[in-house]
């Protein structure tokens, strides 16, 4: 029963948010119309309003409110609940504002309660389940099979709510031991030719039997870099991505040139702002490195001084303090603004809206000397958006780039065009609420 708990909890905290939403629909329309008319009014509120959950639902999951990953603590999930439920809200308004003849409905007083009703119930369930599989400590055990200071071990270690505890550390497999503690999972650092045999008996006996490389990129959804040998190097390059590569240019123009047009009037008052706040060109311009080591010349609005890198290039380490970045500039930063010529890269075929950010040369040398393997996030085109982007803070030190760099990996390793429309929703998410 458990194990099935386990299993279903994500499942079942989608279970209440759909519950609780058309709860929260039938109790908003039987508050403004009472008994007698609330059959006529779900019959026209159904079908909107069920379009309006969805997109709810949709908002939820793009702020990482069914990922075990994100949330660690009760701030966390305030703030992504309250940022999701705003963003939702918000668009349901401008649906109704667009889709409001379509529907024969305009809302405006049943969307606000109901947002309301279906807000403060869904926080208040989802607390209480958090709670629930804290107070009866219901998580997956593990045993590990190999380095007691694994990487894998402190991820775990500091990422506790994802719901894994690990139960013992052996150095090699003992069979008898793991059947006594009936552990959730098995994870194996290498499967010797000896321990397969023992492997099997594992998986008969209900155990899920992972490699650390396995579970880790399933867990973490990034790659343990430190770990790769000389044989993953070759699974990451030898995939055929033709037609991948084509659909992704072709979207990359279409988007770039409507983005262009949409863009052109703040394009001129953001080039005017720059010039009448500090000297200097609108424009800033240095060497990227992209795809098969290529450098190219990369745009981005002007957000420092003239003068900034006088001394060589640096890393800029906090937005907010770097004495270098004009009050405009440290503006445009925050809200990405300062990104917008880079369509311009993407139309050229610099770079596409989604891959690994490009780096300077001078940097990606030196990081290459830090980390194996590191120039092998070149085996894909550059992006102005990318996994790492959304899933880790801004970075400016190397241990950063290590981090970031296993958000690349699992990026080069599952591209697909669902993935990249998955980190573009993602990656407004978080400029629009930042």
């Amino acid at each position: 029963m458990k194990k099935l708990i386990i299993l279903l909890k994500m499942p079942l905290i989608l279970v209440v948010d759909l519950a609780t939403a058309f709860a929260a629909l039938g109790l908003t329309l039987w508050l403004r119309y009472g008994g007698d008319d609330v059959y006529l009014s779900i019959r026209a509120h159904l079908f909107p309003f069920s379009i309006i959950i969805g997109l709810f639902l949709l908002i939820f999951y793009i702020f990482n409110l069914y990922s075990f990953r994100f949330n660690k603590n009760i701030t966390d999930f305030t703030n992504s609940f309250i940022k999701s439920l705003t963003v939702s809200f918000a668009l349901a308004i401008l649906t109704f504002y667009i889709f409001g003849d379509f529907f024969k409905l305009t809302p405006k007083t049943n969307l606000v309660i109901f947002t309301g009703i279906f807000g403060a119930v869904d926080f208040y369930l989802r607390i209480l389940i958090k709670r629930y599989f804290v107070r009866q400590q219901i998580n997956r055990k593990i045993v590990m099979v190999g380095d007691k200071n694994d990487p894998l071990a402190e991820e775990l270690a500091k990422n506790q709510n994802i719901g894994f505890d690990i139960v013992q550390h052996q150095n090699n497999l003992n069979l008898n031991e793991v059947i006594a503690l009936k552990p959730d999972v098995v994870v194996i650092n290498q499967i010797a030719e000896k321990e397969f045999e023992e492997t099997y008996a594992i998986l008969k006996a209900g155990t899920s039997v992972y490699t650390i490389n396995s579970f880790y990129e399933e867990i973490f959804q990034k790659v343990p870099t430190d770990r790769l040998g000389r044989e993953n190097i070759l699974d990451y390059l030898s995939k055929n991505r033709t037609v991948l590569n084509f659909i992704k240019r072709m979207m990359d123009i279409a988007l770039a040139l409507i983005l262009l047009l949409i863009l052109t009037p703040l394009f001129v008052i953001v080039a005017i702002l720059i010039k009448l706040t500090s000297q200097g060109p609108v424009l800033f311009k240095h060497q990227r490195v992209s795809m098969n080591d290529t450098e190219f010349t990369m745009y981005k609005f002007r957000s420092m001084r003239e003068d900034a890198e006088k001394d060589g290039a640096v890393w800029t380490e906090n937005n907010r303090t770097d004495p270098r970045i004009t009050p405009i500039g440290r503006f445009l930063r925050q809200t990405h603004l300062d990104e917008i010529p880079q369509l311009i890269n993407i139309l050229r075929g610099d770079i596409s809206f989604v891959g690994p950010r490009p780096e300077r040369p001078e940097f990606t040398e030196k990081l290459a000397g830090d980390m194996p393997y590191y120039n092998l996030r070149h085996a894909v085109k550059a992006g102005l958006t990318g996994w790492a982007q959304v899933n880790y803070k801004y970075g400016s030190s190397v241990l950063d780039a290590r981090e970031k760099l296993k958000y690349d990996f699992y990026y080069i390793k599952n591209q697909t065009i669902f993935f990249d429309f998955l980190i573009i929703l993602k990656t407004l998410a978080k400029i629009f609420t930042h």
